[in-house]
This record gives C-alpha cells, sequence and structure tokens, in this order.
C-alpha cells in the first residue's frame, strides 16, 4: 500500500474514532428533553375554528363571510339563525339552513 492510501485510512480512522465518541457521549453533551405537562398544544386547529368549507356549498369565499361575522366552528354555524346566515354569505335562507343541517351533523 502506498504513503496515501495509509494516510487516508488513518484520517478514515480518527474521524470514525471522533464520530463513535460523539455517538457515546450524546447524552452529556445534550440537554434532556423538556416534558411540558398539561394537554398538548393545538398547532394546526387555528384555536376552535373549523374547515366551514367541509359543508357542500361552502366554499373560499361563504367561509370569509361567515368567518367575518364570526362563525368560525360547525357549532357555531349549527347554533346560528337560517336568516342571520343567509344575510352574513348572501345566500337564501334555504340554502343557509341547509348548511345549518351539515355543520350540526359534524359537531
Amino acid at each position: 500500500m502506498n504513503h496515501a492510501a495509509k494516510n487516508l485510512l488513518r484520517v478514515a480512522g480518527v474521524v470514525a474514532g471522533l464520530g463513535a465518541a460523539a455517538w457515546a457521549l450524546r447524552d452529556k453533551m445534550l440537554p434532556p428533553p423538556e416534558v411540558q405537562e398539561g394537554p398538548p398544544p393545538r398547532f394546526r386547529t387555528g384555536g376552535g375554528a373549523d374547515d366551514l368549507t367541509l359543508i357542500k356549498g361552502v366554499g373560499p369565499v361563504y367561509r370569509d363571510r361567515l368567518t367575518g361575522v364570526g362563525l368560525h366552528s360547525f357549532a357555531e354555524l349549527a347554533d346560528a339563525t337560517a336568516a342571520d346566515i343567509a344575510e352574513a354569505a348572501g345566500v337564501s335562507e334555504s340554502i343557509a339552513q341547509g348548511w345549518m343541517q351539515a355543520a350540526h351533523a359534524r359537531v
């Protein structure tokens, strides 16, 4: 074996040894993980808001109109009156009644 190959093997051995030492000491080098008490955070729920677009006929525009008047969840939509929903979204009361029934089914 020539001199360059021997040097390469020595360097590789040193790097492997350092890696093994770091792996063995990883628990001493890293702080222990923090465990929080209580319920887990709700990152993707938007603070209790439901995706109103899951209701047939409610798209992004109607969703924005409904959330603009304070209807953010299925429960809120199910508890509202058909007249209030129709006025907020700009639809007929029969369509609003259908949305209320669909929201009630999701509660």
